[in-house]
C-alpha cells in the first residue's frame, strides 16, 4: 500500500521530479492530483490515459516488493504490474531486483534445451481433459496435502482441487463434481499411469460416461506435457508463497 501524504512531501525534494518540472518539452507530463486517503496533491505521470503516481527513490524497491512478491511472477509479469506508477530507470530496476529475489532463485527452474514445436490436431473446447496430481505438499491448516489437477487441452483452463487424500474414489469424484458437472463430459482423457487413474472404479467411471480414457507411457512425463508444464509454474508459486509466509 503506498504512503502517498509521505510520497507527497518527499516528492518536493526529488531532484529528477524537480528538474522535470522545470522542462517544458519533456515526453513526461506531470501534474499535481488529489488520490484517495491524501489531502496533499501527489505528482502524477498524465502523458497516457491513466495517471501514474511518481514514485521517489525511497519508495520504489518496497513498491517492486508489494507487487511482486503476491506470486513471484517474472520479469515481464512484474514490469507489466507495476505500469501503474512511474519512476525513472523503472524497468532497469524491476529487472534487477526480480534477478536478484532469493525465493525465485531457489525455486525457479531454467531452461536448458529447446525443443521442436510439435503439431496437434485442435479438439473442440473442453473435449479433450488432461489431469494429474501433485503431492505431497506441506499439509495446510484444512488437512489438504494434495492436489488433482485439470487442464482443457484446446482454451488451456486449468483447475486445481486440494485433497485430503488421492484414493481412487476421491479422484473420481473430483474428476465427476469439479469438471464434469461444470463443463460436461470430455471426449477424450488423458491421464498417467498412477494406480488412481487405472483402478477400476475409474474405468468404470470412464466407460458409464462415455469418455475415452488415453495414458502416457512410463515415466515419460513428456506425454503428458501441457499439464506437467503447467505443475512447474503452480509449484514455484506455492513454494514462493510459502516462504513468504514463513519468513
Amino acid at each position: 500500500m503506498l504512503d502517498y501524504p509521505d510520497i507527497a512531501i518527499q516528492q518536493a525534494s526529488d531532484e529528477y521530479l524537480q528538474q522535470a518540472l522545470k522542462v517544458s518539452d519533456s515526453n513526461l507530463q506531470f501534474k499535481q492530483c488529489h488520490l484517495p486517503g491524501c489531502e496533499k496533491p501527489v505528482y502524477c505521470e498524465n502523458s497516457s490515459r491513466n495517471i501514474r503516481p511518481y514514485l521517489p527513490k525511497q519508495f520504489r524497491q518496497s513498491a517492486f516488493h508489494s507487487v511482486h512478491d503476491l506470486s513471484h511472477p517474472g520479469i515481464k509479469t512484474t514490469k507489466s504490474l507495476i505500469k501503474k506508477i512511474l519512476w525513472p530507470d523503472m524497468d532497469r530496476d524491476v529487472a534487477k531486483w526480480a534477478r536478484a529475489c532469493l525465493n525465485c532463485q531457489k525455486v525457479k527452474i531454467t531452461r536448458h534445451t529447446v525443443s521442436g514445436v510439435g503439431q496437434f490436431d485442435r479438439p473442440d473446447r473442453f473435449q479433450h481433459l488432461h489431469i494429474d496430481i501433485v503431492g505431497p505438499l506441506p499439509i495446510s491448516v484444512d488437512g489438504h496435502r494434495y492436489c488433482v489437477t485439470m487442464i482443457d487441452r484446446c482454451t488451456g483452463w486449468p483447475e486445481v482441487f486440494p485433497v485430503q487424500d488421492i484414493t481412487a474414489n476421491t479422484v473420481a469424484r473430483i474428476v465427476f463434481e469439479g469438471w464434469i458437472s461444470r463443463f460436461g463430459c470430455p471426449s477424450k482423457l488423458t491421464s498417467d499411469q498412477g494406480r488412481q487413474f487405472e483402478s477400476n472404479l475409474f474405468h468404470q467411471l470412464m466407460k458409464y460416461l462415455g469418455i475415452h480414457k488415453l495414458r502416457t507411457t512410463p515415466y515419460h512425463p513428456q506425454s503428458n506435457g501441457m499439464v506437467e508444464r503447467w505443475h512447474r509454474a503452480l509449484k514455484v508459486d506455492l513454494m514462493a508463497r510459502l516462504k513468504c509466509n514463513s519468513s
